[in-house]
Order: C-alpha cells, then sequence, then structure tokens
C-alpha cells in the first residue's frame, strides 16, 4: 500500500515499485523489549497532545527531543523489577496464576508463545507437563525444561509437587542457580520459577542541577496498568518530609550540634473534633537529649515534630513550597512525620532543590519539539531560581549524608560516591520511600499497593525501597554515568568542625566518639564536652531531664496534664518489632564502630486526620 501510494504520488519511478515489491519483506518475530519508558513516553505523548492537539501530534510529523537518557532508565527498570520480585519472594508462592483447559498438553500453544524469548533474564510462560518430588517438566514453545528444586528455593518448599501440577501455567526465567561468589566462573542457567508480583513501585532521577527527568518508572509493567505512579499517586511520604522541617529550623538558626528533648509530649486540641495528639517513637521509648543530627539521622518522631512545633507548621510549609512542594500541607503537628499526601515527582523536585544548593528548578521532559519542516517550535531553558541559602543546603546535605553513613539508610553505605538521602515509611507500613541524592543525581522511590493496605510487617523504607534506590545508584557506578569517588562540593559561607557525637560539644577530656560537622559559619559551638557527658545520653530519658535546659517554647514532660493521652498513643498500635524481625532498626544494627545502639527508623505518618489525635506517628 505504501509503495503504491508512493509511485502514485511519484516519490519513485515504475521500476523502482516493481523491484521492492519483489522483495522479501524481510518480516523478523517481534521480541519484548524492556528499556523503552512506557510511562516515559505516555507523559510525553499527553503533553504534546494538550499542547499542540490531536491532530497535529498524529499527523503533522512532529520530531521531539526528551531528557530520557536510555541507560538510566534501563537501569531503573531492571532495579525496579529486581526489588518487587525479591519483596514478592518474601511473602510466598501463591500458586499458578491459571490452569490449560485442554486435554492434549503436548499439542496445546500459549499466545505469548507467539512473541517467545527465552534467553537469560527474561520471563515466559511455560505448562506443566508434570511434577514429582524432584523436578516438574514444563513446556515452552516447542522445547521441554527440567524445572528443579533449585528453581524453587525462594518457595521454601523442597518438592516441585507441591508447588505445580500437570496443567499448570505459570511464569519461568533462565538463570543461574545462585549468586556466584566474587571470582568463581558462572554456572550454568537453570530454569527459575517466577510470579508477578502485586506490589507497585515508582522510580524517578532527575538531574539536579537542570531539573531534567533522565528516567522515569511508573510502575510494575505498563501492559498492566497505565497508571503513573511516578505523576500520578498521591500517597503519604512518611519521613522523607522531615528535612524539610529540619531545613527550617536550620534558617532559623539552629544547627546540627543543637539538641531537643525527645520525651511524652502531648499537643492540645482545639475543639473536640480535633482532639489531643502524643507522638510516639517507632521502638515505643523516648531518647531525651538528642542533637538535630542525631534526631534525623535515627529519624525519631517526638523530635520531629517538636522542633516543627519550635519553628511554626507555616514556616515548614514555605520551605516545603520553595523547594518544589505543590501539594496541600495541612498544619498539623503530624506534617512533621510526612502525613501529607504528595506525589513522587514533587518529592524529588524538592531534593533536587537542596541538591542543587538551594537553588530551585521546575522537572521537565521535553527538550525541544521541531516541525516536519526543521522549524523549531519551542526549546526548554532550565531557569533556577535561588530558593534556599546555598549554606543551608549544604548544612542539611551533610545531615542527610549521615542518615546513610550512621542512621536508617546505613545499607547503601559502602557505594563508593557521595549520598545522602531520607527513608520514609507510613502508617501501617502502606507506602515505603527512600529519597536522596549523588552529587549530580536526584532519586526517588517510592513502593506500595494501588489500593492502600500493608506491605508487610515492618516493611520500612530501608527494607522496602532503599534496595531499589542502592541499586540504580549501583548500576550508575558499575557503568559509570555516576562518577566513582564524586564528592558534594564544599561552600566557602560553611565550616567542618570535630565535635563529641552525643552531645554535639567540642571535643574534651573523655570524649572519644568524634565526627566532623558542618556550620555555617559562626554557628559552631564554643563549649566543650565534659566527663559526665559520656554517662548522660545514655540514662533513660526522665534521668537526663535535669541537665537539659528546654528552648523557648519547648513542649516538655512535666507540661503534660493529662497522661492517659500518652499511654493511649502507646497502646493503640501492634506491639514493636523484635530483636531480629524485618525492620528499618534492624536494617541500621551495624553502625560505625563506636556510635553506641542501633539507629531505628521512627518514620510512620499518621493520616492527616487521625493525626490530630493520637495515632501511630
Amino acid at each position: 500500500y505504501v509503495l503504491r501510494r508512493m509511485l502514485e504520488e511519484e516519490f519513485i519511478d515504475r521500476a523502482t515499485y516493481e523491484s521492492a515489491v519483489e522483495r522479501d519483506l524481510g518480516v523478523v518475530t517481534r521480541r519484548k523489549t524492556r528499556g523503552t519508558a512506557p510511562y516515559f513516553a505516555e507523559e510525553i505523548r499527553k503533553t504534546l497532545e494538550s499542547r499542540y492537539g490531536t491532530e497535529s501530534l498524529l499527523e503533522d510529523g512532529l520530531q521531539v527531543e526528551t531528557t530520557l537518557d536510555r541507560t538510566i532508565q534501563t537501569a531503573a527498570e531492571q532495579a525496579v523489577r529486581d526489588g518487587l520480585v525479591a519483596l514478592d519472594h518474601r511473602k510466598g508462592w501463591r500458586g499458578a496464576p491459571r490452569r490449560y483447559d485442554g486435554d492434549d498438553l503436548t499439542q496445546a500453544s500459549l499466545p505469548s508463545w507467539s512473541d517467545l524469548d527465552i534467553s537469560a533474564g527474561e520471563w515466559f510462560e511455560g505448562l506443566v507437563l508434570e511434577a514429582d518430588a524432584r523436578s516438574a517438566t514444563v513446556r515452552v514453545g516447542d522445547q521441554e525444561l527440567e524445572l528443579t528444586r533449585a528453581g524453587i528455593e525462594w518457595t521454601r518448599r523442597r518438592e516441585p509437587r507441591t508447588v505445580l501440577s500437570r496443567g499448570d501455567i505459570a511464569w519461568f526465567r533462565l538463570g543461574p542457580a545462585e549468586e556466584e561468589a566474587e571470582g568463581e566462573e558462572e554456572s550454568e542457567a537453570i530454569l527459575h520459577l517466577e510470579q508477578e508480583p502485586e506490589l507497585e513501585a515508582a522510580a524517578l532521577v532527575l538531574e539536579s542541577s537542570t531539573g531534567a527527568v533522565r528516567a522515569m518508572v511508573g510502575g510494575w509493567d505498563f501492559s498492566r496498568s497505565q497508571f503513573n505512579r511516578a505523576v500520578q499517586a498521591q500517597r503519604q511520604v512518611g519521613s522523607t518530609f522531615k528535612p524539610m522541617v529540619y531545613g527550617t529550623a536550620l534558617e532559623m538558626g539552629f544547627t546540627p550540634a543543637d539538641t531537643i528533648f525527645d520525651a511524652p509530649v502531648v499537643f492540645p486540641g482545639t475543639d473536640a473534633a480535633v482532639l489531643d495528639y502524643s507522638p510516639r517513637n517507632f521502638y515505643r521509648r523516648y531518647y531525651g537529649i538528642l542533637t538535630l543530627r542525631r534526631a534525623l539521622e535515627g529519624s525519631r518522631n517526638v523530635s520531629a515534630v517538636k522542633l516543627l512545633d519550635l519553628v511554626g507548621a507555616g514556616r515548614v510549609i514555605d520551605f516545603a513550597r520553595r523547594t518544589g512542594i505543590e501539594s496541600p500541607l495541612p498544619p498539623y503537628p503530624s506534617l512533621a512525620l510526612g502525613s501529607a499526601d504528595l506525589n513522587p515527582l514533587e518529592l524529588a523536585s524538592a531534593y533536587a532543590t537542596i541538591a542543587n544548593g538551594g537553588i530551585g528548578l521546575e522537572p521537565y521532559m521535553i527538550e525541544r519539539v521541531t516541525g516536519p519542516d526543521g522549524r523549531q517550535l519551542e526549546q526548554h531553558h532550565p531557569l533556577g531560581t535561588r530558593v534556599v541559602q546555598p549554606e543551608i543546603a549544604r548544612v542539611l546535605t551533610a545531615m542527610l549524608e549521615g542518615v546513610i553513613d550512621r542512621g536508617t539508610g546505613v545499607a547503601a553505605r559502602h557505594l563508593e560516591v557521595d549520598l545522602a538521602g531520607k527513608t520514609g515509611t507510613t502508617d501501617g507500613f502502606t507506602d515505603a520511600w527512600f529519597a536522596g541524592y549523588t552529587p549530580s543525581l536526584t532519586i526517588v522511590v517510592w513502593v506500595g499497593y494501588d489500593e492502600q493496605q500493608p506491605i508487610g510487617r515492618n516493611m520500612t523504607g530501608s527494607e522496602a525501597a532503599l534496595p531499589i534506590w542502592r541499586g540504580i545508584v549501583e548500576r550508575g557506578l558499575a557503568d559509570g554515568w555516576i562518577p566513582v569517588g564524586q564528592r558534594f562540593a564544599s561552600h566557602p559561607g560553611v565550616v567542618e568542625v570535630p565535635i563529641e557525637y552525643y552531645s554535639g560539644l567540642l571535643p574534651g577530656p573523655g570524649a572519644t566518639e568524634i565526627i566532623t560537622e558542618t556550620f555555617v559559619a559562626g554557628t559552631q559551638p564554643v563549649l566543650r564536652f565534659e566527663s559526665p557527658w559520656q554517662t548522660i545520653p545514655h540514662l533513660p530519658w526522665y534521668q537526663q531531664r535535669p541537665f537539659y535546659l528546654p528552648k523557648q517554647g519547648e513542649r516538655m514532660p512535666e507540661d503534660v496534664e493529662d497522661w492517659e493521652v500518652v499511654r493511649e498513643a502507646w497502646e493503640r498500635d501492634n506491639r514493636p518489632p523484635e530483636p531480629g524481625e524485618t525492620g528499618e532498626e534492624t536494617a541500621a544494627a551495624d553502625p560505625q564502630p563506636g556510635f553506641g545502639d542501633p539507629l531505628g527508623d521512627d518514620d510512620r505518618a499518621a493520616s492527616p486526620a487521625a493525626g490530630l489525635r493520637a495515632s501511630s506517628p
């Protein structure tokens, strides 16, 4: 048809037409490909349609140059895929998704086999011919493959016949029997049983200095759901919002070495509909005197809510707005714990602003659009605006580096590049986040169900989202688009000073746990560590109270009039995780040597309405 029209319109002559018609078209079997960024492409389509109209989009031959980096996109897609599969494996085998209705299995043909690819790593459907205690025979196209016990290890069952039966149709892949140790030869690929995860995820990679979206993953599979969770999902962000609180405090003159008192506190409600609220820490304990650095690294809920109260919710909202957050932010105490619903793109924009030294840029995906005649229709020019002072951004980055060095993001500490970030977990473990950045790229990952339900017990940000985030960074380091050894830039307006970790004081006699702290020049401490501070931070909170001088306006335990509110906050939810259970405190159980007990993540956030009461933070 195309050739005939070309002949009719005199684009080709009769001899060229007849020669082309006689040649073999060379049609090949289409294979499913990854790394094509369907969610990103759909966002581009919607944007162009809204700007130029449907007819122009389909018929005018527009040429579009986007911000997508295919190498980074492929890494993000693979990290999301691997992360969701790993989480799904932990939930166990749910059974074969469907069965073949016919009798003669040897003559069966599955629709997916018309586009079959059984190369290593690819998923494909298989039809089970038989299964016994030692193995199962699986038909894939015209081949019969053997599934052994090694291929079902993740199901925690030993016999294939307890997992599959004749006529079952399930997903499989070819891969190594197990992860080879470094230096070992790669083992022969075997057949592995797989199942499609029910969980969803989103991932974004932004170039911090321009706002260019280099990668976007909106879910497990575009063919399963076209809903783009990277830009359309409005979900509670948990403790990934806490940097907004700490950034505001830095602007108000606080320093990372300043202290706050982590202890029972009650925020009175305004009327019968807005009841008293008492935040609670993840491990059902209070920590007493904490530097702001320690409070952020350990993601202490009580400290974050008290800090928001001290600096004012209005100022925190203003800070968040300036960095790029546009969604409604209710001025409740629980806002400090991420009770507001945001989408991943605006959260990434906010973190990119801090990563970019306080210069905010709007995220974008289209570089330029030209018509078929080469005439330029639009060209994007990144325009940054100074919204946070660079000294404040640098100090906040240094605090977020500590989250990875010693806190809830410690699982990424081994990577050979400077990293800053924050975990986030919502009430009931329904949403898991990790938001952070390298010196050049901002990366945000969300994991959860579309219908809000628990991901799993103690499925915190460090357990569910951080492995995906880490996988993206690891691939970037391996492929070179994240330079190994890249460091955050210093700033002449800040100074680095050694301080004692627990007290925030300058080193003195008996101080053994020393870190290098970052301060806006002129705000570094002047008092020195004294020997009593070797004991004070490790006492129960109520024994630390005599050694603490409250900030002006700081709510203290002696101000609590109704202790029943505190009791309800402690008793409302399930028991805390036991030692050894999956959780962010377990994930951070290997802090830097000499830095005391493990740091946990208290970053579960209540819903806005529940947060007004004493709901679990």
